[in-house]
């Protein structure tokens, strides 16, 4: 079988570029094309009577036809490319659509000029087809090639998200409605004073989270300026100094940063083995020569979003808070950072909700399709870099790959965030506003018929919930000289039905709650 697209440019330019998940390849002896298992991942198959030229220029069109646009490939492929070559090319025939959006790509990309007269007539295409990918929706006309640039971003960083089956069915899911009509159902016992308590209990577990999925214990004072980060997400403008502000707000004191790290950066674990050290490395951050423009280029994306209008938001949000984790711009506190975009973003996208979602306490919980979802990332650009540590035990990157951090594919990102709100909806929202409206009930009908001071209620309430609806026998005496035995009945019996309709409308175990924040 022979290579061809991708596959091809992948060999003849020698890029190493790691494979996608559909290879394409032709058979001579194929009648029909197919997509065939191969290993781990995938091949599309064509058949053999198709013609397809041995050049590389001919292979990028079919790379485009039967793959869409691979920036990062692009970019990759134009630092090795025969420019004279490639310009014949494409005087050959301006007008072709392909040929045009590689004369496009070319100039958009490098920032260099190819020796070709601007076209004089032809209609506008656009860069990326609405069909198969999130683009802007109306973009900026290139006069010279007539390309309708509809990227999401820029050169200096541009993500892409394509149309696959489950984004298109994301597109039409909003997760503040779906927490509201899963809410709705609780009944008239719902109240808004309900959703505030709950929304700031989750607030501090937000933060908590945020910190344990870092593997960090920070002190109180840094948990309450995270929780005030955090509270006041969209208040705002995106940008620079904004985000060092943040940055400044979640970490400690030597810490804080007032501008991008100067050095380079990585995460791992450092092993000591018979008094040897070791250091394993898991992920190493974009260059420090880029981060100032990978990130210009972030805030840039993050502008062209807010006023396109047509990305939905929580892909907005997707893709600037996984740019910054990436790119890891600060030599801490990135990926509390990463977490905090996703709320601010979603702030600025729809200011009119008031209460964020507890996306971290979700991820802490799928730790591990949290290591997945970032390795879609992090393990094609750790097989591609070279890097080393200095006697100083500084680490060393001695290529440039920039390309893999400026043009990422996020769109396995985009249904882990969805996920990952569900989860936060249906396990964190929630489970805190049953409780809290089973807690409120059974303390109104104690108001409604005792005489008790609140600490007292609380301290009986959570005897009964923690105990399943009812009050142990060692326990009941003390209950009763309060209550009285008929109320104290009265109240075990509205307990067990409150306990036993919310664990049956919504699978929510309020006992175990209560049990667990304890």
């Amino acid at each position: 079988m022979k290579p061809a697209g991708y596959a091809y440019l992948n060999l003849h330019y020698d890029l190493r570029l790691p494979k996608l998940g559909v290879e394409v390849y032709q058979n001579p002896d194929a009648d029909r094309e197919e997509v065939i298992q191969y290993g781990a991942s995938k091949r599309k198959i064509l058949p053999g009577h198709l013609k397809y030229e041995d050049n590389p220029y001919s292979q990028m069109h079919t790379a485009i036809k039967l793959q869409g646009i691979r920036l990062h490939f692009f970019a990759a492929i134009y630092k090795k490319i025969n420019v004279a070559e490639f310009t014949a090319f494409i005087v050959d025939k301006p007008t072709s659509q392909y040929n045009r959006v590689l004369w496009f790509l070319y100039e958009w990309l490098t920032g260099k000029r190819l020796d070709i007269p601007d076209l004089k007539s032809a209609n506008y295409i656009k860069l990326f087809e609405d069909d198969f990918y999130y683009a802007l929706q109306d973009g900026q006309k290139n006069k010279r090639t007539r390309v309708i640039n509809n990227a999401l971003g820029t050169p200096d960083f541009c993500p892409t998200i394509r149309k696959t089956s489950e984004i298109n069915e994301l597109d039409e899911a909003d997760v503040y409605k779906t927490a509201f009509a899963k809410m709705q159902r609780i009944g008239e016992q719902l109240s808004v004073d309900v959703i505030g308590r709950s929304v700031n209990y989750l607030y501090t577990k937000e933060t908590k989270s945020s910190t344990e999925i870092e593997k960090e214990k920070p002190n109180r004072q840094r948990m309450q300026r995270f929780l005030n980060a955090i509270k006041n997400v969209g208040l705002y403008e995106l940008n620079k100094q904004s985000i060092i502000n943040v940055q400044n707000q979640i970490v400690d004191e030597k810490f804080k940063a007032t501008d991008y790290r100067e050095s380079e950066i990585y995460v791992g674990t450092t092993i000591q083995r018979f008094g040897n050290r070791d250091e394993d490395v898991h992920y190493v951050g974009a260059k420090q020569e880029h981060v100032a423009s990978m990130m210009d280029g972030l805030f840039k994306l993050h502008e062209n979003l807010m006023i396109d209008g047509s990305v939905p938001p929580l892909f907005h949000a997707t893709l600037i808070s996984f740019g910054e984790v990436y790119i890891h711009p600060f030599d801490d506190g990135n990926g509390r950072i990463h977490r905090y975009l996703i709320h601010d973003v979603m702030k600025h996208r729809e200011p009119e909700h008031k209460f964020i979602i507890p996306i971290s306490a979700a991820i802490l919980k799928n730790q591990r399709k949290y290591d997945q979802v970032l390795e879609t990332i992090s393990v094609p650009i750790m097989a591609m870099l070279d890097y080393e540590f200095d006697d100083s035990n500084r680490i060393v990157i001695n290529n440039d790959i920039d390309y893999m951090y400026r043009f990422p594919d996020y769109t396995e990102h985009v249904k882990f965030v969805y996920e990952m709100m569900d989860t936060a909806i249906s396990e964190d929202l929630l489970k805190e506003v049953c409780l809290l409206t089973v807690f409120d009930c059974l303390k109104k009908f104690i108001n409604d018929n005792a005489d008790l001071p609140n600490n007292q209620i609380d301290m009986v309430l959570s005897i009964i919930i923690e105990n399943g609806g009812e009050v142990s026998n060692r326990k009941r005496k003390r209950i009763e000289a309060l209550l009285g035995e008929d109320i104290l009945n009265q109240l075990e019996e509205l307990a067990s039905h409150l306990i036993n309709d919310i664990r049956d409308k919504f699978e929510v175990d309020v006992v175990a709650m209560m049990n667990e924040e304890s």
